[in-house]
């Protein structure tokens, strides 16, 4: 009985080895071929902007997200600015303060031509400009001879002529005048008159004068004796002598004695000769250069505010003291002066050194001088 259980165990054992298959591994999951969708989808036509939100800042008070325009472009924000008169500003001054903090700058004096737009004085309509956007405050400023230019890169502005327009001439440089002296001739004349060199008509300042020449030295017609020869009646004067060719001198035989009629009439009635053209002085003109002085320079005017007085009494006073008027429309706001203060220069000039050391105050102000023909200054408070 056991041999049999052993080998019926035997054979089951066998059948069971050559009946079993191995089992191949299953695949791992594989996404790609069996896609989920997710829905709901939010990009079903690509990455498009949509209307911003809004976001509630306290209880009641809605803010967008969304840039503004002056924020997205920057030459679409507001601009509202009043340039000081003070300043008397040219254009290219006006410009520099409307594009200050805005983000731009300007292009320099030597880009082209734009030279001659800085230069010009600034008109008095141009004082107040604003609210208006960057953009038309720069065409304004500029006028309609010139193209607002925008570098965006550099962030830099400048101006071109437009079409149609040109520029003005050159200025021709005037020619110089030169001063041509003559060399004097030694002619044996009576002195000319002082005569003005054509360097006068110049306008440099300098005179240029010639020295007269020494008159020709002749005897008197009525010196006819020495003094030594009025006290001796027998005593003749010789003629002048000549020099030889030679350079020897030869004196002249003496005369004998006349009788006392013969000398008288000869004396009365005999010419007398000239010296000879080699004993005269001969003198050559000398330029004489004469520098004009400047006047003098007239002493600065002082303007001191004294310690103890405010800002207010120290303008007016001094405001009529220079024959001006002042208009004080920031009412309540005045300042003692503390320390003294001392300027010197003109009223315009104190003025624009005095309020300025107030920038930096809790209230600051805003000066308006208008042109020394009307004679007005107004004081505001700065917003």
């Amino acid at each position: 009985m056991i041999r049999q259980l052993t080998t019926l165990s035997l054979l089951a054992l066998v059948a069971s080895c050559t009946t079993q298959k191995v089992e191949q591994p299953k695949p791992a999951f594989d996404s790609s071929r069996n896609p989920d969708l997710l829905a709901p989808d939010l990009y079903p036509n690509g990455a498009v902007a949509e209307k911003e939100p809004v976001v509630r800042y306290g209880r009641y008070t809605l803010v967008s997200t969304q840039p503004d325009a002056g924020q997205r472009d920057l030459m679409a924000q507001i601009i509202d600015v009043t340039i000081p008169a003070n300043m008397h500003p040219n254009v290219r001054d006006a410009m520099q303060y409307v594009v200050d903090r805005s983000g731009y700058s300007l292009c320099p004096t030597d880009s082209g031509h734009v030279n001659i737009l800085y230069t010009r004085p600034l008109p008095a309509a141009q004082y107040k400009l604003g609210p208006m956007t960057l953009r038309n405050t720069l065409q304004v400023l500029s006028g309609p001879a010139w193209q607002v230019k925008v570098d965006e890169v550099n962030r830099q502005v400048c101006f071109v002529l437009r079409p149609g327009y040109q520029l003005p001439d050159p200025p021709h440089p005037t020619p110089t005048q030169q001063v041509k002296q003559s060399t004097p001739t030694p002619a044996m004349t009576s002195a000319p008159a002082a005569t003005l060199s054509p360097a006068g008509t110049t306008g440099s300042g300098v005179v240029v004068a010639a020295l007269p020449t020494s008159p020709t030295i002749t005897p008197s017609p009525t010196a006819t004796t020495s003094p030594v020869a009025g006290r001796h009646s027998n005593q003749t004067v010789l003629p002048p002598v000549a020099p030889a060719k030679d350079g020897s001198i030869t004196k002249p035989a003496a005369p004998s004695a006349p009788s006392s009629t013969s000398t008288k009439t000869s004396n009365s009635s005999a010419p007398v000769k000239p010296v000879s053209s080699w004993m005269a002085v001969r003198t050559r003109a000398k330029p004489l250069v004469v520098t004009a002085t400047p006047p003098p320079r007239p002493l600065p005017q002082v303007w001191a505010a004294e310690s103890g007085s405010t800002l207010r009494d120290s303008v007016e006073a001094w405001a009529k003291r220079a024959n001006w008027n002042v208009i004080w429309r920031a009412v309540g706001l005045d300042y003692p002066i503390e320390a003294p203060l001392r300027f010197e220069g003109t009223f315009q000039e104190a003025i624009g050194q005095v309020f300025p050391l107030y920038d930096k105050a809790p209230r600051p102000f805003y000066v308006n001088v208008s042109p020394p023909a009307q004679r007005l200054i107004e004081v505001v408070e700065k917003k």
